[in-house]
């Protein structure tokens, strides 16, 4: 068994060729039969490339609906998710339950999960948040990026806290089953936020500052905030908040779960990879209204981490997991049953 306390930055550490068969077929199996989910999947990327989650044996996807987008834009693009759902569902199905994503796994579907990246959507009207709740919506982020009405992102210099509105909003989502996404989020926002939710907060998708620095990520401090009331935090795949390499590695990746693991134990973190690409011209346009900065964001394409380039590869993950000496309850923990734990408990009070 390797040592899966230290850090591992080195591309592969390879078993003995007499046990590496062994392990594979362990890996495998424990893939196959796992819970797998990927915590933050964003929409426009995912919707032309769902079938590559199908192929890598994710069970069930939380797809972003919006971010920024007004409330009518927001209503349309609920719409077309719906349609594609009604097209294809055959192979997807919409879900608001941790039984209903079981159940998509039993039925050979890939379960989907509405998710906001930010409050956008609500404008400035907090009855909007059981609207969307009872479209399906489950995961709601605070802020993405920029200041908003309910607070600062992580890219806003002045770090401002929860606003007042901001803090009716939380008490929404709690009261609505809806889980409070931290992600993107500036710290004191972020930790005003827990301290106001009657619910485990969670980071759909970040990594850990500590181990590679990024506004982005996520403080010792944070961390130790969201995972001591029971949250989880997502597994952020993309390059840039992983390692300073353009090409980081899946051991890189891994890294950040070990430091979650070294302050709060097991328990803690999930998968919230990110997998997105977009042009040049989106890329400037993101760029141009401040949504990404460049220090932040470089420029595309961007490679994910060597191994689990894209969402088809995700066993690969697995494997490397049985290599580096996790036991199967780790992770399955890792792989979705750590989502199903916490969403569990938030959705249930719907």
């Amino acid at each position: 068994m390797t040592e899966k306390t230290n850090m591992v930055t080195s591309p592969e550490n390879p078993a003995p060729p007499a046990s590496s068969t062994l392990l594979g077929n362990l890996a495998s199996a424990l893939h196959r039969s796992s819970i797998i989910v990927d915590g933050t999947c964003p929409g426009d990327h995912w919707s032309k490339n769902f079938d590559q989650w199908i192929a890598g044996g994710a069970t069930c996807c939380v797809v972003t609906v919006t971010s920024t987008e007004s409330a009518r834009d927001t209503m349309t693009a609920l719409a077309d998710l719906f349609k594609l759902l009604r097209d294809n569902g055959d192979r997807l199905v919409l879900a608001t339950t941790t039984e209903e994503i079981r159940q998509a796994k039993v039925d050979e579907k890939l379960a989907v999960v509405i998710q906001f990246q930010g409050t956008h959507p609500i404008e400035y009207d907090s009855n909007l948040v059981e609207l969307y709740g009872r479209l399906g919506v489950r995961i709601v982020q605070l802020t993405y990026n920029q200041r908003s009405a309910v607070g600062d992102g992580c890219e806003e210099p002045g770090n401002a806290g929860l606003s007042e509105f901001g803090h009716k909003i939380v008490g929404e989502l709690n009261r609505l089953g809806i889980a409070v996404d931290l992600a993107h989020t500036g710290e004191r926002t972020s930790l005003d936020a827990i301290e106001t939710s009657t619910s485990p907060c969670i980071v759909s998708h970040s990594n850990c500052r500590s181990v590679h620095e990024s506004k982005r990520n996520l403080s010792d401090k944070l961390i130790r905030a969201v995972t001591e009331k029971g949250g989880v935090i997502g597994l952020n795949g993309f390059p840039a908040f992983v390692n300073p390499k353009d090409a980081p590695t899946l051991d890189h990746l891994i890294d950040h779960m070990i430091h979650i693991d070294s302050m709060a134990g097991s328990g803690h973190v999930g998968l919230g990879l990110d997998y997105y690409q977009c042009g040049a011209d989106k890329y400037e346009q993101f760029l141009s209204s401040g949504l990404w900065h460049p220090d932040s964001y470089p420029p595309p394409p961007w490679n994910f981490p060597a191994g689990i380039e894209d969402p088809s590869t995700l066993h690969r993950l697995t494997d490397r997991l049985v290599e580096r000496g996790y036991t199967d309850d780790e992770i399955r923990g890792v792989l979705g049953e750590n989502w199903m734990r916490i969403f569990d408990k938030i959705w249930s009070k719907t």
